[in-house]
Protein backbone atom coordinates (compact mmCIF):
# COMPACT_ATOMS: atom_id res chain seq x y z
CA UNK A 1 0.00 0.00 0.00
CA UNK A 2 2.90 2.23 0.80
CA UNK A 3 4.50 1.32 -2.72
CA UNK A 4 1.53 2.71 -4.63
CA UNK A 5 0.48 5.84 -2.24
CA UNK A 6 4.23 6.69 -3.25
CA UNK A 7 4.50 5.99 -7.03
CA UNK A 8 1.02 7.80 -6.70
CA UNK A 9 2.46 10.74 -5.46
CA UNK A 10 5.69 10.66 -7.53
CA UNK A 11 3.33 10.81 -10.93
CA UNK A 12 1.53 13.76 -9.53
CA UNK A 13 4.37 15.76 -8.61
CA UNK A 14 5.90 14.78 -11.73
CA UNK A 15 2.71 16.00 -14.14
CA UNK A 16 2.50 19.18 -11.42
CA UNK A 17 6.47 20.12 -12.83
CA UNK A 18 5.62 18.80 -16.55
CA UNK A 19 2.90 21.97 -16.56
CA UNK A 20 5.09 24.47 -14.16
CA UNK A 21 4.18 28.39 -14.90
CA UNK A 22 7.06 29.83 -17.31
CA UNK A 23 8.28 33.08 -16.02
CA UNK A 24 10.15 35.39 -18.67
CA UNK A 25 12.73 37.60 -17.37
CA UNK A 26 12.64 41.24 -18.53
CA UNK A 27 16.46 42.23 -19.23
CA UNK A 28 15.44 45.49 -19.80
CA UNK A 29 14.06 46.21 -16.34
CA UNK A 30 16.40 43.55 -14.74
CA UNK A 31 19.79 44.07 -13.49
CA UNK A 32 22.98 41.85 -11.72
CA UNK A 33 24.85 44.18 -9.53
CA UNK A 34 27.52 43.27 -6.97
CA UNK A 35 29.28 45.43 -4.55
CA UNK A 36 32.79 45.38 -3.33
CA UNK A 37 34.70 47.00 -0.20
CA UNK A 38 37.87 48.38 -1.84
CA UNK A 39 41.17 49.10 0.57
CA UNK A 40 38.67 48.95 3.67
CA UNK A 41 37.28 52.43 2.61
CA UNK A 42 35.43 52.97 -0.08
CA UNK A 43 33.05 50.38 -2.44
CA UNK A 44 33.26 49.30 -5.91
CA UNK A 45 29.74 48.86 -7.62
CA UNK A 46 29.29 46.44 -10.95
CA UNK A 47 27.34 44.73 -13.38
CA UNK A 48 26.72 41.82 -15.56
CA UNK A 49 25.23 43.84 -18.77
CA UNK A 50 24.65 40.07 -20.01
CA UNK A 51 22.39 37.74 -18.53
CA UNK A 52 19.75 35.61 -19.29
CA UNK A 53 17.50 33.89 -16.60
CA UNK A 54 14.70 31.09 -16.23
CA UNK A 55 12.00 31.12 -13.53
CA UNK A 56 9.51 27.52 -13.26
CA UNK A 57 7.09 27.25 -10.88
CA UNK A 58 5.05 29.64 -8.88
CA UNK A 59 2.00 31.76 -8.84
CA UNK A 60 1.95 35.24 -8.20
CA UNK A 61 0.89 35.01 -4.30
CA UNK A 62 3.05 32.35 -3.82
CA UNK A 63 7.14 31.04 -4.80
CA UNK A 64 7.34 28.32 -3.16
CA UNK A 65 9.41 25.29 -4.53
CA UNK A 66 10.09 27.69 -7.50
CA UNK A 67 13.24 27.02 -9.68
CA UNK A 68 15.34 29.75 -10.85
CA UNK A 69 18.50 29.23 -13.11
CA UNK A 70 20.57 32.33 -14.71
CA UNK A 71 23.52 32.76 -16.27
CA UNK A 72 25.98 35.80 -16.62
CA UNK A 73 28.62 36.74 -19.51
CA UNK A 74 31.77 37.80 -17.94
CA UNK A 75 32.77 39.79 -20.59
CA UNK A 76 29.94 41.60 -19.78
CA UNK A 77 31.30 43.18 -16.51
CA UNK A 78 31.01 46.82 -15.88
CA UNK A 79 32.23 49.14 -12.83
CA UNK A 80 32.35 51.94 -14.93
CA UNK A 81 36.44 52.32 -15.57
CA UNK A 82 37.61 50.31 -18.90
CA UNK A 83 40.76 49.07 -17.01
CA UNK A 84 39.09 47.78 -13.90
CA UNK A 85 37.12 45.83 -16.13
CA UNK A 86 39.59 44.23 -17.98
CA UNK A 87 41.47 43.43 -14.82
CA UNK A 88 38.53 41.61 -12.93
CA UNK A 89 38.15 39.19 -16.73
CA UNK A 90 42.11 38.00 -16.09
CA UNK A 91 43.01 34.67 -14.93
CA UNK A 92 43.61 36.78 -11.31
CA UNK A 93 40.03 37.42 -11.21
CA UNK A 94 36.98 35.72 -13.24
CA UNK A 95 39.23 33.80 -15.59
CA UNK A 96 37.37 34.81 -18.65
CA UNK A 97 39.59 33.27 -21.25
CA UNK A 98 38.82 29.73 -19.65
CA UNK A 99 35.23 30.32 -18.02
CA UNK A 100 33.13 32.35 -19.97
CA UNK A 101 30.00 32.29 -17.88
CA UNK A 102 28.60 32.65 -14.31
CA UNK A 103 25.67 30.28 -13.65
CA UNK A 104 23.43 29.33 -11.13
CA UNK A 105 20.39 26.72 -10.16
CA UNK A 106 18.08 26.88 -7.01
CA UNK A 107 17.69 24.01 -5.13
CA UNK A 108 15.39 25.33 -2.91
CA UNK A 109 13.25 28.24 -3.08
CA UNK A 110 11.01 27.99 0.62
CA UNK A 111 8.90 30.91 1.96
CA UNK A 112 10.07 32.69 4.90
CA UNK A 113 7.82 35.09 5.92
CA UNK A 114 4.94 36.90 3.55
CA UNK A 115 6.75 38.16 0.66
CA UNK A 116 10.24 36.45 1.26
CA UNK A 117 11.77 33.45 0.61
CA UNK A 118 14.99 32.03 1.64
CA UNK A 119 16.46 30.34 -1.80
CA UNK A 120 19.71 27.94 -1.63
CA UNK A 121 21.62 27.04 -4.77
CA UNK A 122 24.43 25.83 -6.72
CA UNK A 123 26.79 29.11 -7.81
CA UNK A 124 29.26 28.27 -10.12
CA UNK A 125 32.66 30.80 -10.97
CA UNK A 126 35.66 29.38 -12.28
CA UNK A 127 34.64 26.12 -12.49
CA UNK A 128 34.02 26.00 -8.96
CA UNK A 129 30.76 25.42 -7.78
CA UNK A 130 29.57 25.90 -4.24
CA UNK A 131 26.15 26.41 -2.49
CA UNK A 132 24.98 29.81 -1.69
CA UNK A 133 22.21 31.15 0.29
CA UNK A 134 20.22 34.39 -0.55
CA UNK A 135 16.95 36.18 0.11
CA UNK A 136 14.38 36.99 -2.19
CA UNK A 137 11.59 39.69 -1.97
CA UNK A 138 8.65 39.77 -3.91
CA UNK A 139 8.20 43.31 -4.05
CA UNK A 140 4.88 43.20 -6.07
CA UNK A 141 2.84 42.22 -8.96
CA UNK A 142 0.57 43.97 -11.88
CA UNK A 143 -1.04 43.15 -14.57
CA UNK A 144 0.26 44.31 -18.12
CA UNK A 145 -1.68 46.01 -21.06
CA UNK A 146 -1.93 42.12 -22.44
CA UNK A 147 -3.47 41.54 -19.38
CA UNK A 148 -0.19 39.15 -18.32
CA UNK A 149 1.11 38.95 -14.94
CA UNK A 150 4.31 40.86 -14.46
CA UNK A 151 6.21 40.45 -11.00
CA UNK A 152 9.37 42.20 -9.39
CA UNK A 153 11.35 40.41 -7.12
CA UNK A 154 14.73 41.46 -5.20
CA UNK A 155 17.47 38.85 -4.74
CA UNK A 156 20.20 40.06 -2.21
CA UNK A 157 23.05 37.68 -0.44
CA UNK A 158 26.72 37.43 -0.01
CA UNK A 159 29.31 35.41 -1.60
CA UNK A 160 32.90 34.89 -0.67
CA UNK A 161 35.10 35.56 -3.87
CA UNK A 162 37.94 32.91 -2.23
CA UNK A 163 35.75 29.82 -2.26
CA UNK A 164 35.65 30.56 -5.97
CA UNK A 165 39.16 31.04 -6.42
CA UNK A 166 38.74 34.18 -7.51
CA UNK A 167 41.13 35.57 -5.13
CA UNK A 168 42.64 38.70 -7.36
CA UNK A 169 46.30 40.09 -7.10
CA UNK A 170 46.14 42.25 -3.77
CA UNK A 171 44.12 42.37 -0.45
CA UNK A 172 42.72 45.21 -1.41
CA UNK A 173 39.46 43.63 -2.60
CA UNK A 174 37.64 42.37 0.49
CA UNK A 175 36.86 38.75 0.58
CA UNK A 176 32.86 38.84 0.64
CA UNK A 177 30.81 40.30 -2.15
CA UNK A 178 27.55 41.45 -1.61
CA UNK A 179 25.17 40.87 -4.78
CA UNK A 180 21.72 42.72 -5.65
CA UNK A 181 19.51 41.32 -8.45
CA UNK A 182 16.59 43.11 -9.75
CA UNK A 183 14.50 41.00 -11.67
CA UNK A 184 11.50 41.25 -13.52
CA UNK A 185 9.78 38.95 -15.09
CA UNK A 186 6.55 38.33 -17.12
CA UNK A 187 3.90 35.04 -17.78
CA UNK A 188 5.31 32.97 -20.69
CA UNK A 189 3.04 31.42 -22.98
Amino acid sequence: MKTQLYKLLLILFLSISAHAQIWKIDPKHSSIIFNAKHSDISFVNGRFMGFEAKVEGGIPVDFSAARVSFKAQVSSISTGAEGRDKHLKNVAFFDMENHLTISSLSKIFIKSSENTYKVVGDLTVRGNTKEVILSASHIGSTKTRDNLIKIEFQIIGRVFRNDFDVSGTSSSVAPDIEIKCNIEMSEHE
